[in-house]
């Protein structure tokens, strides 16, 4: 069987123009060198002149991008008189996570699968939990449920045999997402409410941060915006991730927008467009913002997002998304020719790039432009009739906003 057949997969449908081409092809030479490397170092020290190729590849990714220092910290690692193979497969981790958050699912289950194989050669059991329960993720992301109930089995195995709680925890809210995935939301609730009771008696906050965070999208998905703002507030409290608590500031947002409490909403992606240490997510918040501004009518802040933005070395995915909605925010804002060309520009450049969803978004959009002309809402304010716990959450986003503007930025804000 290929190795890393996911890697030749993708390289098979990108143009060597494309922005993922080189990333991708980088990646899979730095995986190369690794495999190299393990069946016989003495083959990496001779072929001084390819390793060089390599790094040089790693280098030329561009700066800011998140898959540029774990490929670099692992070349760095081969480079030295002896690798540290768990450093190694540490930054091929940080590496499999960075594909993940920017959506490569696939090859993201291909590093994860590869991380787990070399934890369990080199019999680093934590590793290979956390590795397997990751690849589940992926791989549910991506729509290999097999794959994916395969990752999260094995990982509950490994964590049953450690007599490892946390990690076991950790695996049954994998399993939950997958039931939420599939369209199970009672069942994917359940399970988040065992883990929860669990998690909180036994007080493993990370666990239960991540057991709260499902609930509060379970809660979305059933229209139950206040119970998702609370829950999203319970796992914001108990999250130690950075990462974590942005994807969490992300959908407190989005259940605020789902309450028409936008102000709320604004104050959160705020938060995260000045708090988060990854750009790819400040982006993403202040895409989110130039959308609200646009729906509130205020056209000076959404240029202001826009201009921003569209000189931004925004990666594809990005990209489509401030193309469509930079495009929608003009038809609101009565840009009706500018909006139809932008949404144009989105569906042609999702395309192009195989982001199918954006392509399918944009298509629909352009049959139904007339309906967004004009159309903003007047701001209302979180006051009006909301439940109490709900007000509250507003205002520590509200505190949260203020404490941030008046702060340098810092790693950990809560």
């Amino acid at each position: 069987m290929l190795r890393h057949h996911s890697y030749y997969e993708a390289l098979a449908t990108l143009d060597s123009a494309s922005p993922s081409w080189k990333p991708t092809l980088t990646g899979l030479a730095v995986l190369e060198l690794v495999e190299t490397a393990r069946a016989d170092r003495s083959i990496v020290d001779a072929d001084w002149t390819g390793v060089r190729a390599v790094v040089d590849m790693v280098e030329a990714l561009r700066e800011g991008s998140p898959l540029r220092r774990p490929l670099m910290k692992v070349v760095d690692e081969l480079r030295g008189s002896g690798p540290n193979w768990h450093r190694v497969s540490e930054n091929l981790f940080a590496y499999g996570r960075a594909l993940d958050l920017d959506g490569e699912w696939p090859l993201a289950v291909d590093v994860f699968g590869t991380v787990a194989e070399m934890a369990r050669a080199d019999r680093d059991p934590q590793l290979a939990i956390e590795a397997t329960t990751a690849l589940g993720g992926s791989a549910r992301r991506s729509g290999e449920w097999d794959k994916s109930a395969s990752g999260y089995a094995e990982a509950a195995h490994l964590a049953e045999a450690l007599g490892d709680k946390a990690s076991g925890l950790t695996v049954r809210v994998g399993t939950a997402n997958t039931q939420m995935a599939r369209g199970n939301l009672p069942a994917a609730k359940a399970i988040f409410d065992e883990v929860i009771e669990e998690a909180d008696k036994s007080g493993l906050d990370s666990v239960a941060a991540l057991a709260y965070h499902g609930s509060a999208s379970v809660a979305h998905l059933n229209g139950k915006f206040s119970d998702a703002v609370s829950l999203a507030y319970k796992a914001l409290e108990k999250a130690g991730s950075q990462t974590i608590k942005d994807t969490i500031m992300s959908d407190l947002a989005a259940a605020f927008c789902g309450l028409e409490m936008h102000d709320a909403a604004r104050d959160a992606y705020l938060v995260t467009s000045m708090t988060s240490r990854y750009q790819w997510v400040r982006w993403q918040a202040l895409i989110n913002l130039m959308e609200l501004a646009s729906m509130d009518g205020m056209s000076d802040a959404f240029e202001g997002y826009g201009r921003e933005l569209r000189h931004a070395a925004l990666d594809p995915r990005l990209r489509s998304y401030f193309l469509l909605y930079y495009g929608e925010g003009c038809e609101r804002l009565g840009r009706e020719e500018e909006g139809r060309k932008y949404i144009e520009e989105a569906r042609d450049f999702a395309s192009a790039h195989k982001i199918n969803q954006v392509a399918f978004d944009a298509e629909r959009a352009l049959t139904t432009a007339g309906e967004r002309t004009r159309k903003t809402r007047v701001p209302t304010t979180w006051t009006e009739s909301v439940p109490e716990d709900v007000a509250m959450v507003a205002v520590a986003m509200s505190q949260l906003r203020e404490s941030a503007v008046s702060s340098p930025p810092i790693d950990d804000w809560m």
